[in-house]
């Protein structure tokens, strides 16, 4: 495992993160995630031996750093994002934003990290292909 590629792509959560609860991706931030997704795999296919591996630490990573900034800095998030604050209203069980949104992060976290490592796989073999280059998933 290339931890370095996959620490260092995994970055990518961070700023996520940061720009979300800055308020800066307002609406975009699906569309940001997937043009984050299709960059991770491509750079994972070309360059790590082990696609789906990489891929799923990345979106493993990824998926919990962005939600953790979220509900650590949850007043800030709230107060950039006034939106976020009706949707949390309607939190069934009295659960309060943060504590939901922590529960949450388990499986927003697998989720990315399966749909990024089927898309590393799915990258590393459309490359290979082009390449010519056998490289083992």
């Amino acid at each position: 495992m290339n931890w370095r590629l996959i620490l260092s792509l995994s970055l990518f959560g961070v700023a996520m993160g940061a720009a979300s609860v800055l308020g800066l991706t307002k609406g975009l931030e699906p569309v940001l995630w997937l043009m984050i997704a299709i960059i991770c795999a491509v750079v994972i296919g070309r360059t790590a031996a082990k696609t789906f591996r990489h891929g799923f630490m990345v979106g493993l990573i990824a998926g919990a750093v962005a939600p953790l900034l979220q509900a650590l800095l949850f007043q800030t998030y709230a107060a950039n994002n006034p939106e976020i604050s009706e949707t949390f209203k309607q939190i069934p069980g009295g659960l309060s934003a943060r504590t939901f949104i922590l529960l949450t992060m388990p499986v927003i976290s697998l989720l990315s990290g399966v749909v990024l490592g089927l898309l590393s796989l799915a990258a590393g073999r459309l490359l290979q292909r082009k390449s010519g280059e056998v490289n083992p998933a």
